[in-house]
């Protein structure tokens, strides 16, 4: 739907500072299954797609949740960048990082290598956790979106599109190049006051890429790319695209739910459907991208509970027991992680140390607390505060994945500080412990449902 004939379905509005637009519903009959809902409190917001000028958002105004950012040109932008990421990923993970020198003795070390120390000592865990997080996914994510973006550019879908498209959205907050390359930064300003480092061309191809695996971000139009998609898939059948089976709702309200209304929304493509009870074992399925269709994620709050609990209970060892031990000249000395974060602050950089304490620490402490939180306001059905808790979901999303710090710190001490009797660096067990914490913490992010809040407070006003 054009913006000009939005005009007369929607109230926009422009607040001041920024380019946000903000649509409220109004009561407009319903011909097709067509909606624009909010996947974050499942609000219907308009009774169409509604057309984002480029450079403007569309914003929910119940929980402000971000339901579109409009980009100039996504598919080319994507492909370009995509294909950069892709040039530059081998050079950046198997090429020299950084050398370090110390009393005529040296070391050097890629990120490749940084895993293969971990395998040798034996933290397998811990040492798939990185190779995942660290190479695996980031190229799978460059590689899902190269191919995506390479059939949107030639105007040619395959079977395999739609598949791709949304395997790459699973798999977003999982490479986590960003957060290696804080690390890389970390464990420089760690050493700098002892060793000579000779920065090598691995550590410069790894900047290059993490610079294009933001752009990628930045510029991708992920509603796009599943219009053309959709697009492409009528046109290859020749007809348009056809509505979800099933008898549409006659009309929608003021502040109706999707649920309410009988529809449910894909969590992949948040392409809005008719929904229709399945037959026991066997699981809906969304006919753009193939994912599951649920209105309300199954067992999401017994799930969550049992994580973050699982999360509480590996902090303590996590932060108690050693995550490194320090061997120098035969003689070894255990390092916890707020040892490490001490260690920064003596020595005067406190910038780091803030970072260390802010990600190891503060961030696995917040989502813990965030989400009991959030578990409990449901459990209570709590009215009060329900934008500010969507907006406190919506950060520890965003912070999760970069409790991944630590991990990757002591991965790259261990292959670059390896000088043999003088000093060497290796894993204890307490970075295990830690990655149990991020893991559960991440994956009680992905199973907590923040329809569920509302639904909640619904319930409240109507027993």
């Amino acid at each position: 739907m054009p913006l000009s004939k939005a005009v007369t379905q929607l109230d926009w509005r422009f607040p001041p500072g920024g380019s946000e637009t903000v649509a409220v519903a109004s009561a407009v009959p319903l011909d097709s299954g067509a909606l624009t809902v909010c996947p974050a409190c499942d609000m219907i917001l308009a009774t169409g797609p509604v057309e984002v000028p480029v450079g403007s958002r569309l914003i929910c105004p119940r929980c402000r949740n971000t339901i579109r950012e409009s980009k100039k040109d996504p598919v080319r932008r994507t492909l370009a960048l995509s294909l950069t990421g892709l040039i530059l990923f081998l050079p950046a993970h198997f090429l020299i990082l950084m050398t370090f020198k110390v009393f005529g003795m040296q070391d050097q070390g890629s990120v490749f290598d940084s895993i293969r120390i971990l395998f040798r000592q034996d933290y397998i865990f811990v040492a798939f956790l990185v190779l995942l997080t660290g190479m695996i996914f980031p190229l799978l994510r460059l590689a899902l979106l190269f191919l995506v973006s390479l059939d949107l550019y030639r105007q040619r879908l395959s079977r395999l599109t739609p598949f791709m498209l949304r395997w790459y959205h699973h798999l977003e907050e999982w490479g986590m190049s960003e957060v290696y390359l804080i690390a890389i930064l970390v464990a420089v300003t760690k050493m700098h006051h002892s060793t000579l480092i000779i920065y090598d061309k691995g550590f410069f191809c790894f900047i290059g890429l993490v610079a294009v695996m933001i752009g990628t971000t930045l510029v991708l139009d992920e509603h796009a790319f599943w219009e053309r998609i959709e697009a492409l898939a009528a046109q290859k059948k020749q007809r348009s695209p056809a509505a979800p089976a099933g008898p549409p709702p006659d009309r929608v309200s003021p502040r109706q739910t999707a649920m309410a209304a009988g529809l449910v929304q894909c969590r992949t493509c948040h392409k809005v459907l008719p929904f229709r009870q399945s037959p026991p074992g066997l699981a809906a399925r969304c006919p753009r991208c193939g994912g599951r269709l649920h209105q309300r994620r199954p067992q999401s709050l017994a799930t969550t509970w049992a994580l973050v609990l699982s999360a509480i209970i590996f902090f303590l060892p996590a932060n108690l027991m050693p995550i490194m031990k320090v061997e120098f000249l035969g003689v070894p000395k255990s390092s916890t992680i707020m040892d490490g974060i001490t260690y920064f602050f003596q020595s005067g950089s406190f910038g780091i140390g803030l970072i260390i304490l802010t990600a190891s620490i503060l961030v696995p402490l917040f989502k813990i607390i965030g989400l009991l939180l959030l578990l409990l306001s449901i459990r209570c059905r709590r009215l009060n505060w329900l934008t500010h808790k969507a907006v406190l979901f919506r950060f520890i999303e965003f912070i999760g994945r970069w409790s991944m710090l630590d991990v990757f710190v002591v991965s790259l001490l261990c292959a670059l500080a390896d000088f043999g009797f003088f000093t060497t660096i290796k894993t204890a067990a307490g970075v295990t412990f830690f990655s149990f914490v991020v893991l559960s913490t991440m994956f009680a992010t992905i199973s907590f449902d923040p329809r569920l809040l509302w639904d909640a407070a619904l319930s409240n006003l109507n027993p």
